[in-house]
């Protein structure tokens, strides 16, 4: 690890202050990178800092209003799901079948989204936060579980209302809770896929989950890998930033810290393949780390790519990190 160095101030876009670590309170730290959002345009330049007392790392500047960054046809929330969307619901329709050992394993390895942790009891209460559209409640549904899903964004929940998804509800967890919108506990599983990286306070939503989560359960966490291959290689270009929308970016090492803190007791961890995130990088790294051209969307390139991002993912050095955790003592 590289000593310390102070952050030097970059002009900021309206709405945002300069940063904090969110675990620790420590101002300043080691610049890592520094990119716009070559995703969906946003103005302004964004750093990526590591704080040199925790090791996490942060967008700066902080938004004043973090859902302002996410535009009305942000993909995630959409009604159109992309391939790898399609191909993970249907994975994870597989894996959540009750007694799916060996396939739940396999299909888990293949695809992220499908990692269930292990074998899933049968009729167990699972909570999705960060359902998106509702593919994973509607998967687990499926499979004759009492699944339920808390989305912040309303246009998501629409989405899977109309695709006849019960069980989504729209706000944070704590607003879900507190209404009594979703069932209060104990969730047998609870899944937040490529969820914690957008987070303020990761601390206090993972002390929540702690809260309703039971004795025997576990949590799957995915969050992109900022100590991926990829990343070291493409810089500022990496897919797995989206700046400004995430907020927080892990490694192994602060993603189990982060956990721990939260109350969970983390029993694996992994890298994993994002499919979609390598040709997404290349496409912005060819084009100057500017605003991505849109060819790495193309069905031929991102299919070509998948098996590099799966031997990346199996050798360690995948986009994404898969944790599963259980509750720690009192």
């Amino acid at each position: 690890m590289t000593s310390e160095s102070p952050a030097t101030p970059i002009a900021a876009p309206d709405g945002t202050h300069p940063s904090a670590c969110p675990i620790c309170g420590t101002t300043g730290g080691r610049e890592i990178l520094t990119a716009r959002d070559h995703r969906r345009g946003t103005p302004g330049e964004f750093r990526v800092v590591e704080c040199t007392s925790c090791r996490l790392a942060r967008t700066d500047p902080w938004p004043d209003d973090p859902g302002a960054w996410y535009p009305d046809e942000y993909p995630q929330h959409g009604d159109q799901p992309s391939l790898t969307a399609r191909a993970s619901g249907a994975a994870l329709r597989r894996a959540a079948r009750p007694g799916a050992r060996r396939l739940g394993r396999i299909l888990g390895r293949a695809v992220p989204e499908a990692d269930t942790g292990g074998p899933v009891a049968p009729r167990s209460r699972i909570l999705d936060v960060g359902a998106g559209t509702g593919t994973a409640v509607a998967a687990f549904r499926a499979a004759g579980h009492d699944a339920w899903g808390v989305e912040p964004s309303l246009r998501a929940v629409v989405v899977a209302e109309g695709r006849g998804t019960e069980g989504v509800v729209a706000g944070s967890l704590d607003d879900a809770l507190d209404n009594e919108l979703i069932p209060a506990g104990p969730y047998d599983v609870i899944r937040m896929s490529q969820v914690l990286e957008h987070v303020a306070d990761p601390i206090a939503l993972l002390q929540r989950l702690r809260s309703i989560i039971a004795p025997t359960g576990r949590l799957i966490v995915g969050v992109p890998n900022l100590d991926s291959v990829a990343r070291k290689v493409t810089g500022s270009a990496w897919d797995g930033l989206e700046l400004p929308r995430h907020l927080l970016h892990y490694t192994r090492e602060s993603l189990l810290w982060v956990l721990s803190l939260g109350g969970f007791h983390v029993t694996s961890m992994r890298t994993a393949p994002l499919l979609g995130v390598l040709p997404g990088s290349i496409d912005a790294r060819t084009a100057g780390g500017d605003r991505q051209r849109g060819w790495s969307d193309a069905l031929p390139v991102r299919v070509a790519l998948y098996p590099v991002e799966w031997a990346l993912g199996a050798a360690g050095q995948g986009d994404g990190i898969v944790a599963i955790a259980e509750p720690a003592g009192p």
